[in-house]
C-alpha cells in the first residue's frame, strides 16, 4: 500500500505484530502528543513541554534502556541530530499507523 506525504509517494511499512505488548501507555502518549504537534519537534525540551514528562525519562522512552526498547529502535520515531547539540524528533509513518 502507498500514501502521499509532503507531496511524495511513500510505501507503508509492514507492521510487525506485538506492538501492544511492547508499547507502554507513556510511549503511546508521547506518540500522540508528537502527532498533535504536527509530527515533529525541534528539541527534547519542546517534547517535554508537550508531554509533561521530564527530559531524562523522555530520553529513555525515545532511545531505550537496558530493560526496554525505545521508540527509535521500534521505528516509530526518528531523531535527527544537528550542530550544537540540537536535534529534531519526528514521528515516522509506522508511528502514525500504530496510532490508528
Amino acid at each position: 500500500m502507498f500514501y502521499i506525504y509532503d507531496g511524495e509517494i511513500k510505501r507503508f511499512p509492514m507492521l510487525k505484530l506485538g506492538y501492544n505488548g511492547i508499547l507502554s501507555e507513556t510511549k503511546i502518549a508521547i506518540l500522540r502528543d508528537l502527532a498533535k504537534a504536527g509530527g515533529k519537534v525541534s528539541s527534547l525540551e519542546s517534547l517535554s513541554d508537550l508531554t509533561g514528562i521530564d527530559k531524562t525519562l523522555l530520553s529513555e522512552h525515545i532511545n531505550g534502556s537496558e530493560d526496554s526498547r525505545g521508540l527509535v529502535e521500534l521505528g516509530l520515531v526518528e531523531v535527527n541530530r544537528y550542530s550544537r547539540g540540537r536535534l529534531q524528533i519526528e514521528i515516522t509513518a509506522l508511528g502514525n499507523i500504530v496510532l490508528l
